[in-house]
């Protein structure tokens, strides 16, 4: 490097929370509620109260009703949506202590809706009974949170990612990256760091496009262990031209010859889409069968979604609303008026990889380090064979969001708490990290950050590699990603957004190598995850969770029993 990068920023602060979404934001309240006196440090790339995926979705939590139980609730789980993947322990916690965080979104000011007698106002999935209901919060959640945690003292740095963590005689002690306006360097030393910057959707569908993967990335190259990165293959059916999603498009599928396709390939209820959804259309179009098209006068849900979402007949939402709505007319405006009431679908490839593994205290494998929110939804192992929010459970995104940040951050207060002062920065660490991220900048010549990005999702989205999965047919796209890595020490940066971009082009590379090497360990169909050439679920050999580690600049990957034996739900 022959240029000088500006030091910039230097804290020092107790507990940093990586990313100002949701569970960032639900982490900094919960430490400062716990222990006012403790300095919590909020860095978010974007603005927090505006950032993230929160404030840009459905808006709804699922939680156990009245009319359920949490038994029930983790019985449907483990049979109809995990299948016996879950950390069974864990999710008995979660059912048991889930709807507290209702409670906790209404006392730090989000507007939920409420019945007359102070109940959350709720409603039930129509077309199949279900073990958990859906209660209403508005879009601006964020900016409440943003202004509770203000009041509470937690300090903010806004435009700035953080690229890499620092560690101290193996305690991360802190992260490094830059200003995304100035390029200019920011350190941040910590007793704690609590990752809250959600998972790697690659880019592709842009409600979701906000997920880059840093923080997963991050935490592999410090040397966190990864864990169920095979489930990171989440999709929503959505229309060709204006790419959003056609809710309920998968029960009313038909083909080019009229036939209907939902009925052959996912016969029964679900809870919501499963993979054989995107799977039957692949199939289809491989029999030139295609277009795929739904019968819109059918699908009830999408009419639902529509009260649901963009009006105020169930909850009173004037921020959802008005989101909503402005959302549907741009998609009538780029669909135009579909014929004979029939709308052609296609997989909107989202991702949601999210395996930063964590225990029940939302800590990882490097002490000082936790990971709350998406970025450790399967990490955490609750949610079994399932890709992160929605999980097959609408509403399971904000709610596992509060609950993990909450409980993690408990636990990052008291860690916190032991230590008198932050430890003391490596200063050759910090220079070998410096000259690695800004390196971009100072090449001359070299590849677009955008060009290694569109290769990853050439790898990623198409059903044949990410969700109808053959082995052949995952080792040409792992070639194509790993094609990719070759290129990265290549990357060439004009600006520092453009650097920002070469750091999600590395990060997007990384989290779909993770998602190929682990796909290709797994020989059985289980859940989501389904295996061409292995159809069948193998519970003799596969109760195992698999696990992904860089050692030595390589990533190695094992195996680890899910401990069935002591869990009271056996297959």
């Amino acid at each position: 490097m022959t240029k000088k990068v500006s030091v910039g920023e230097i804290v020092s602060t107790d507990i940093l929370i990586v990313g100002g979404g949701l569970a960032g934001l639900s982490a900094a309240i919960t430490i400062k509620e716990k222990s006012p006196g403790t300095d919590v440090l909020v860095v978010e790339k974007a603005f927090s109260g505006w950032s993230g995926q929160a404030d840009r979705g459905g808006g709804i939590l699922a939680f156990i009703t009245p009319a359920d139980t949490p038994e029930d609730f983790i019985s449907y789980h483990v049979n109809n949506i995990g299948c016996f993947l879950e950390d069974q322990e864990l999710l008995s916690e979660y059912a048991h202590t889930c709807n507290n965080v209702l409670d906790l979104l209404d006392s730090w000011g989000a507007k939920l809706n409420k019945e007359k007698d102070g109940r959350y106002k709720y409603v039930k999935n129509p077309g199949v009974m279900l073990p958990w209901g859906l209660a209403g919060i508005d879009l601006d959640m964020c900016q409440r949170l943003n202004r509770r945690a203000r009041k509470l003292g937690v300090s903010f740095i806004n435009k700035v990612t953080l690229v890499d963590l620092l560690k101290t005689d193996g305690h991360v002690s802190g992260a490094i990256g830059f200003n995304v306006e100035d390029g200019s360097r920011c350190l941040v030393k910590s007793k704690t760091t609590v990752l809250a910057n959600g998972s790697q959707n690659y880019r592709v569908m842009a409600m979701w496009a906000c997920g880059r993967g840093d923080g997963i990335a991050a935490a592999y190259r410090a040397g966190a262990r990864m864990r169920n990165a095979e489930f990171g293959s989440f999709f929503n059916m959505a229309h060709p031209a204006s790419r959003e999603v056609i809710f309920g498009a998968e029960d009313y599928m038909y083909n080019a010859r009229g036939e209907n396709i939902s009925a052959k390939y996912r016969p029964d209820p679900q809870s919501d889409i499963c993979s054989m959804t995107a799977i039957g259309w692949y199939r289809e179009h491989v029999n030139q069968n295609g277009p795929i098209k739904v019968k819109n006068n059918e699908n009830l849900l999408e009419i639902g979604s529509e009260l649901l979402f963009a009006s105020d007949m169930v909850w009173d939402r004037p921020v959802a609303n008005a989101f909503w709505s402005r959302l549907r007319e741009k998609c009538e405006l780029a669909t135009g008026d579909d014929k004979n009431g029939m709308s052609e679908v296609i997989p909107g490839f989202l991702g949601s990889l999210t395996p930063v593994r964590v225990d029940h205290h939302m800590a990882t494998s490097l002490p000082g380090l936790y990971a709350v929110g998406d970025v450790s939804y399967n990490g955490s192992a609750w949610t079994g064979a399932v890709p992160s929010p929605p999980g097959r459970i609408r509403g399971t995104g904000l709610m596992n969001a509060v609950w993990s940040a909450h409980r993690g951050a408990l636990a990052a207060t008291d860690y916190a708490g032991a230590l008198d002062a932050p430890p003391e920065i490596d200063d050759d660490q910090v220079s070998l990290l410096t000259e690695r991220i800004f390196a971009p900048l100072f090449r001359e010549k070299g590849a677009a950050a955008l060009d290694l990005v569109h290769d990853v999702q050439d790898a990623m989205t198409p059903v044949k590699y990410s969700n109808y999965k053959s082995e052949q047919r995952m080792k040409e796209a792992l070639d194509m990603v790993l094609a990719v890595k070759h290129k990265l020490p290549e990357l060439k940066a004009a600006d520092p957004h453009d650097l920002a971009r070469c750091n999600e082009a590395e990060s997007m590379a990384l989290c779909a190598e993770m998602f190929y090497r682990a796909s290709l360990t797994r020989k059985e169909s289980r859940g989501w995850f389904i295996r061409e050439d292995y159809p069948e679920t193998d519970n003799a050999n596969w109760l195992k969770w698999i696990i992904l580690e860089d050692q030595n600049g390589e990533m190695v990957v094992s195996t680890e029993d899910v401990p069935i034996e002591r869990y009271p739900l056996k297959p």
